[in-house]
């Protein structure tokens, strides 16, 4: 067992008073079959649930990416935070007191550091934003009434000035925070000579960049001299709390219009600003990815908050790329996709500036849906008008369509794309079926040689998950079936133990107790899929039998080695008197017989 830096007890409480079946429903939809609770794993894309959430033992195994765990594990893995994070996350919902944190040495350093980082962003901004008060800000101040924000939207997205090269430095440093913690956070950079230490920002209109959790984990400074020697936008580089590629900005007020059951959809934007602008009038679930292609990561993170999302990137060819890119990713996601093409604006901030807020309200009232839009999108590249033009389209139209995953879905967009070629359905859908071969993917049942070290751990597994569960009694009549070094001793010992000590097993408890990764013979013990209860106990007893006899036969063999290496006579005689029981055993226990 590890130590987790907290006391058992303290554990189990938190974990009794944060029922699992209700943490995850405020991620996921949950349906309940039979005795359990079912959800599409927000872990990984899929499109039918395979996540159970067994309400008796307090735990969850996705059956498609392995994940699993208790209410511990999911927040950690949900939240993308770290085991301490998660049980004061769980601890504060359910009102409990956290207590003194006891980790090892190593973890301490780890978790110091990472709340060290966070102070000193947290300060950082804190410092920035006051610099909008002072006569120096000037600049940014005017940069700000340029862009049309309000006070309001300055002081939710947190928005500050950097006024010049050492002001935060000297700040930090008075704070009492040190050179090192000012570079691991991203704030400071280190002069040429490598002496001193400025201001990794300086003089620039400054974004800070929170996480899900509204902490403030980096920043995105806006240049305001428009010199091209200088980048418009310069970001934190990677830190221990800072990974681009893992954020989007404006998510953390999505996460709150999910807990008030506000989200009714998602507005994908690009950029700040156009969060910002979104925001201004209203549209509070606008989110921007953080200067990087939306990833599969992205799109289920975003999935498990709202199903229905729209996109409105910017109208230049970049843009339209990334809208491409984006539908065929959230499609995957299984989210409802939606497109609005701004063909009056380059950016929803400069189309809220020249037609309000109502015009785009209704842009994005009246978004189209995503294979639509690409069908419209397409045929703007040809001149329908020509028939080898018309041609062209209706074949790209028509692979396009062919990737779609049901034969439903191409049909209701046959009929859109009939609409536009003015072609007969029944010929667009004969030319749809040919376009590519079906391929027949045979599925041959895999020939596996079942030898005795394959069915080892099958047998182990279900003797183990059987005492685990309470379908046999007494693992004491096991014992000679586990060595010391065997692998599942652990897990053995573990259950030995509860037994001996007349205590009940929490299988919940257990995923605090040891590191489960997945796929680990923990997690195939304890997500054992048993026979039916007909057959229950031959099965057992059958792998019982077998591990005993093939224990033995090892054994021997063993004895058959040591007889071919000594000289020794008397030696001799006495491993062939101890194969010789051996072998009677064996027959012993074939015959049925104790």
């Amino acid at each position: 067992m590890i130590n987790r830096g907290f006391s058992q007890a303290f554990l189990d409480e938190v974990i009794s008073k944060n029922d699992i079946v209700s943490v995850i429903s405020k991620y996921v939809t949950l349906n309940k079959r039979g005795n359990n609770y079912w959800a599409c794993c927000p872990f990984h894309m899929e499109k039918t649930p395979s996540m159970s959430i067994k309400e008796d033992g307090q735990f969850f195994k996705c059956f498609g990416c392995g994940e699993g765990g208790n209410v511990i594990s999911f927040v950690k893995k949900i939240e993308n935070v770290d085991f301490y994070k998660a049980v004061e996350i769980l601890a504060n919902n359910a009102g409990i007191q956290m207590p003194s944190y006891e980790q090892d040495e190593e973890m301490r350093k780890k978790k110091h550091l990472k709340d060290r980082i966070l102070s000193v962003l947290k300060a950082t901004s804190e410092f920035y934003i006051n610099n909008l008060t002072k006569t120096e800000a000037n600049k940014h101040i005017d940069y700000i009434r340029e862009r049309g924000l309000n006070k309001e939207m300055v002081e939710k997205f947190k928005i500050g000035a950097s006024l010049d090269y050492y002001g935060l430095i000297n700040h930090l440093r008075s704070l009492g925070f040190s050179d090192k913690e000012m570079l691991d956070a991203g704030v400071a950079g280190k002069s040429e000579n490598g002496k001193g230490l400025y201001d990794f920002y300086a003089t620039r209109l400054m974004f800070p960049i929170m996480n899900g959790l509204g902490e403030i984990v980096g920043f995105s400074g806006r240049d305001l001299t428009n010199s091209p020697q200088h980048a418009k936008y310069k970001n934190t580089p990677q830190t221990l709390v800072f990974n681009k590629s893992q954020l989007i900005y404006g998510y953390n007020f999505l996460r709150d219009l999910k807990r008030n059951k506000m989200l009714d959809s998602i507005v994908l934007v690009e950029g700040q600003m156009d969060v910002i602008a979104c925001h201004q009038v209203g549209v509070n679930s606008a989110i921007g990815v953080m200067g990087t292609a939306l990833t599969a990561n992205h799109a289920r993170d975003l999935a498990y908050l709202c199903k229905n999302i729209i996109l409105c990137l910017d109208g230049d060819g970049a843009g339209e790329n990334a809208t491409y890119k984006a539908i065929n990713i959230l499609k995957d996601a299984n989210m409802n996709v939606t497109v609005v093409r701004l063909t009056k604006a380059k950016d929803p901030d400069e189309y809220i500036k020249k037609f309000g807020k109502e015009a785009f309200l209704n842009e994005l009232y009246n978004a189209i849906d995503c294979v639509e839009f690409i069908l419209i999108d397409l045929a703007t590249k040809y001149d329908l008008t020509k028939n080898s033009d018309k041609n062209k389209y209706i074949n790209e139209a028509l692979d396009y369509l062919s990737k779609l995953s049901t034969k439903t879905e191409q049909e209701i967009y046959l009929s859109a794309l009939k609409e536009i070629v003015k072609v007969p359905i029944d010929v667009l859908r004969n030319s749809l079926h040919g376009a590519k071969e079906e391929i027949k993917r045979k599925e041959e049942p895999e020939e596996i040689e079942l030898k005795a070290n394959a069915f080892e751990p099958i047998a182990k597994r279900c003797i183990l998950s059987s005492l685990l569960y309470k379908k046999v009694a007494d693992p004491q009549l096991y014992n000679d079936i586990f060595d010391k070094q065997d692998e599942f001793r652990v897990i053995y010992d573990y259950i030995l133990d509860k037994y001996n000590k007349k205590e009940d097993i929490n299988i919940s408890t257990i995923y605090s107790c040891f590191d489960i990764e997945k796929d680990s013979e923990w997690d195939n013990v304890i997500n054992y899929i048993f026979p039916s209860d007909e057959v229950f106990n031959d099965y057992f007893a059958d792998a019982v039998l077998r591990l005993r006899i093939d224990k033995l036969k090892k054994q021997k063999q063993e004895l058959k080695n040591k007889i071919a290496q000594v000289k020794d006579i008397d030696e001799k005689y006495s491993y062939l008197t101890q194969m010789q029981e051996l072998d009677n055993k064996i027959i012993k226990l074939e015959k049925g017989e104790k």
